[in-house]
């Protein structure tokens, strides 16, 4: 594969990830209302760590392990950041 074609994928996959990141924000402010409405906090660390240990689980490339988990934690923060 030569370089523009890896850069054409890539592009394609940051397309796809867009999507991803518009839909799962879209669920994250469903989540803000919820979280309002029965005055929960929006830190749930049990939650968190749940959702690391499952995706941690699920990733095929364990090579990649230590910035799978900063790239879950930095979407979590995220999120933590639009629910506030």
């Amino acid at each position: 594969m030569t370089l523009k074609e890896m850069r054409f994928e890539i592009d394609r996959i940051d397309e796809e990830m867009l999507q991803l990141f518009e839909e799962r924000m879209g669920i994250v402010k469903l989540v803000k209302s919820y979280k309002k409405e029965h005055q929960l906090n929006v830190l749930d660390t049990t939650r968190e760590q749940q959702v690391l240990e499952k995706n941690l689980l699920k990733l095929k490339d364990k090579t990649l392990e230590k910035v799978y988990i900063k790239f879950l934690q930095h979407l979590m923060d995220l999120s933590k950041e639009l629910q506030q």
